[in-house]
């Protein structure tokens, strides 16, 4: 059976939109084979997988396992996939379905275990989720504040695999991470320095403020 899901995968500091898909049918011998362009670190994942989703409770699958991550010409890094790849390989084996696979994104590197392992580049994947036109957002527990920042998407944090597929099955209550972006901004423009408290460089002083607000390199002597 074939199944697909939506993630994303981070090119710099940009995230660009990457549909997983998963297809598992029968065969003589188990194999499992990942293809797509992906590096080092998405190919160990098969072996964080199939050990997350056996000590979660589910059944590995005993046939032929294609996972295909796509876009083929866009290289896939990170350990970000592992989520996205488990909830596809347990839908492939029809051990769950869901009709909201194709409205959220999903991102997390899982643990032998299940639980879930924070992510680089949230706040880009979240940004990008939103702009693909996605509901929401699955993230790593850890990563629900970053990610909550992007306004017009649900970031919904998740745990471990089996809070995933609890969220996709209805049968877990899990709902957005509350943004904080007011009390960021409010935490972060209270300084206990100001530009007002140093007398004359006013040179020095521009060439910082010129500095900060075009995102420039400062070489300081």
């Amino acid at each position: 059976m074939l199944s697909k899901l939506q993630t994303l995968s981070l090119l710099g500091i940009e995230a660009l939109p990457v549909e997983v898909e998963v297809d598992v049918s029968s065969a003589a011998l188990p194999k499992t084979m990942l293809v797509g362009l992906p590096e080092a670190a998405v190919k160990e994942s098969i072996h964080r997988v199939e050990r997350a989703i056996v000590n979660s409770g589910f059944d590995r699958p005993n046939d032929r396992v294609v996972i295909n991550l796509a876009p083929a010409e866009l290289p896939k890094q990170a350990a970000s996939f592992d989520l996205p790849i488990s909830l596809g390989i347990l839908a492939g084996s029809k051990q769950i379905s869901s009709d909201k696979f194709g409205q959220y994104a999903v991102v997390g590197e899982l643990a032998l275990e299940g639980h879930t392992r924070p992510v680089k580049g949230a706040l880009s994947m979240a940004m990008a989720a939103r702009d693909a036109g996605c509901r929401g957002l699955l993230v790593p527990a850890e990563n629900g504040g970053e990610a909550a920042v992007v306004d017009e998407i649900e970031v919904i944090p998740i745990g471990s695999l089996s809070e995933a597929v609890g969220f996709f099955m209805d049968t877990v209550d899990l709902y957005p991470h509350p943004s904080r972006l007011d009390e960021l901004f409010a935490e972060f423009s209270r300084y206990a320095l100001d530009y007002s408290d140093v007398r004359g460089q006013e040179v020095a002083k521009r060439a910082l403020a010129i500095s900060a607000a075009g995102s420039h390199n400062l070489l300081m002597l």
